[in-house]
């Protein structure tokens, strides 16, 4: 969960200052393109999709 700027203790169970959640991280780590790929495209060695659901 990201929230814009909390700032409860973080002991707290629960958000209680008001800030509001912004979205939630789909994928906990980024997805790399396959073997056969990074040898087909030399631009992909370096690629790294994240994905984050905004609400």
């Amino acid at each position: 969960m990201l929230c814009g700027k909390c700032s409860c203790p973080s002991g707290f169970p629960k958000c209680v200052c008001g800030a509001k959640k912004l979205g939630s991280i789909i994928t906990k780590k980024p997805i790399e393109p396959s073997d056969k790929e990074k040898q087909e495209n030399s631009r992909s060695l370096s690629a790294k999709l994240r994905i984050f659901e905004r609400i």
